[in-house]
């Protein structure tokens, strides 16, 4: 008598998200996503600027409810919305790009941060918490951290180890999860690899990784599955070895082979580039904490992009040329003249403005309207040696016309402003200047489409009046490629490829950006001039 066989019993996913969907107000960021991650897996998680990546990450943290949909960690429901502190207790941990540590507290201090100190008899058991700590770092394979060093003296891949390590406390061998937000993104590429074992480490104790990461050099070094979100979106979720880089840098952009965003319009939407040859700001060899060795000029009259993804550099190298940053490396010159030391009040004076992505940085949100925009030159208002309050509210209030800002109230504080208004006021204070040179970082971030439009239309038209020369620090390649002359793409710290004119299309910016090819090799994505 044949007996039927029974059917292999599959493993469990550690997470399954079941048509999960987000909505912010009228905008789905997130439509059904189905996708599981297994343990003892490292799966990678793509996808542009927008992807939704982010949105998918904080739900599985407690820190957004879903619209829609559910989410099982171990084969079990879990309670939405969850909270953060239920979502650890399941066993799943966060290792988030800011590591969020204490950087004037001791390694062995920021580990007991995760599940408390060691204890004897109610005190705190320091040398059973030393003890504890040298356990937590030898679960991420780290032997040579003394746990009583402070941790802002560690290096960048050792205080990810140790943020991996606080994450990992009180976790059943093979019953985790840990999601790594670009773990990578502020490492020396020497360092890089280190990061890898690690992850490969975790992975064979039966831990269930979640990489998220621009880099596809690392995905198809140490994944083993992966998805890419699109619009909210899962466009692709399979084996690493179903796809290549060519193939994947098209389903992350949504570009097919050959095709052009700008193909019914100019790269620079309409705009007939008004550059000279003349160099306002030239750079050679310039280096800081990350970025090194950069050599760029900004010629009058031109929009020039400089892109690249999370960890690039491209924040940095703004910091550098306005002085907020202190370059280690390398000479800057403005208009011919070499800066012996590039200060901001020398940035201000020489006329060269500076947008900073983080706003928190550019304003005083409990100012008013009208004092932050006199922030940017005091000088202007100054009558018999005092400030002119008639003076200043009459600017402030031809800047708020100008850049349409809602409510038209002088008086009213910067923080009460939507994010858009808000930047429209920073960007205004700037513009109020005779200036020579702008450099804008990630201007439409966070901002709406009306705001946005607003923005760069205002912004594209000083550039077209004046000739002023703009340095526009994004990633968004679809920006990028609609209004620049010409772009840089930065990889790690480098200018790695150079495009102009025919070549500034999505998808050549897109190739360059993810390219897993050495810059300067015969591999490199057609009409892209890479440099070394």
């Amino acid at each position: 008598m044949m007996t039927q066989e029974s059917a292999p019993v599959l493993p469990v996913p550690s997470v399954r998200v079941l048509g999960l969907s987000k909505d912010f107000g009228s905008n789905r960021v997130l439509d059904g996503v189905d996708l599981e991650f297994n343990s003892g897996s490292i799966h990678a998680l793509l996808g542009a600027n927008g992807s939704g990546k982010s949105t998918l990450i904080k739900i599985l943290a407690g820190y957004h409810a879903p619209t829609e949909g559910r989410i099982e960690l171990h084969g079990a429901d879990l309670a939405l919305p969850a909270t953060p502190s239920a979502v650890h207790s399941a066993g799943v941990r966060f290792v988030h790009q800011d590591l969020g540590l204490v950087n004037t507290m001791s390694v062995a201090d920021n580990l007991a941060l995760a599940l408390g100190y060691e204890r004897r008899g109610g005190t705190i058991d320091w040398r059973g918490q030393r003890s504890a700590a040298r356990m937590d770092l030898a679960s991420v394979g780290v032997h040579d951290v003394d746990p009583n060093a402070v941790v802002g003296s560690l290096g960048p891949v050792q205080q990810t180890l140790v943020a991996m390590a606080r994450a990992m406390r009180g976790l059943e061998p093979g019953h985790g999860v840990l999601v790594l937000d670009e773990p990578t993104a502020r490492l020396p590429n020497a360092q890089v690899d280190e990061l890898l074992d690690r992850c490969r480490l975790l992975r064979d104790q039966g831990i269930a990784l979640i990489y998220v990461s621009h880099r596809l050099d690392e995905v198809f070094a140490m994944a083993d599955t992966l998805s890419v979100l699109r619009d909210g979106r899962v466009v692709f979720d399979g084996a690493i070895g179903a796809t290549d880089e060519d193939r994947l840098t098209r389903i992350i952009t949504g570009k097919t082979a050959g095709s052009d965003a700008m193909s019914d319009e100019s790269a620079t939407d309409g705009r007939i580039a008004a550059t000279d040859d003349h160099v306002k700001i030239s750079l050679r060899g310039v280096g800081g904490t990350f970025v090194h060795g950069v050599d760029m000029d900004i010629h009058r009259g031109e929009i020039l992009a400089v892109t690249g993804l999370v960890g690039s550099g491209r924040s940095e190298l703004g910091r550098l040329i306005f002085g907020s940053q202190t370059k280690t490396d390398g000479e800057i010159r403005h208009n011919g003249e070499l800066l012996r030391a590039v200060t901001i009040e020398q940035s201000i004076e020489r006329g060269i403005g500076y947008v900073p992505q983080d706003r928190k940085q550019a304003a005083i949100p409990t100012f008013s309207l009208t004092d932050n925009i006199s922030l940017a030159d005091l000088s202007k208002h100054l009558s018999s040696g005092r400030i002119s309050a008639k003076s200043e509210r009459r600017t402030a209030e031809s800047i708020i016309s100008a850049m349409d800002v809602r409510p038209p109230d002088p008086n009213r504080l910067l923080g009460e402003l939507s994010g858009g208004n808000q930047q429209k006021i920073i960007l205004g204070k700037w513009l109020q200047l005779d200036l020579d040179v702008l450099i804008l970082d990630e201007p439409t971030y966070g901002v709406d489409i009306g705001a946005r439009t607003a923005i760069l239309t205002t912004v594209l038209a000083r550039v077209a009046e004046t000739g002023m020369s703009l340095l526009l620090l994004d990633s968004d390649i679809d920006l990028v490629a609609r209004y620049a002359d010409r772009v840089l793409v930065m990889r790690r710290g480098q200018i790695v490829a150079e495009l102009r004119g025919e070549d500034v299309t999505t998808e050549k910016i897109a190739a360059a950006s993810y390219a897993v090819h050495n810059p300067g090799t015969a591999s490199a994505a057609p009409g892209i001039q890479e440099q070394t």
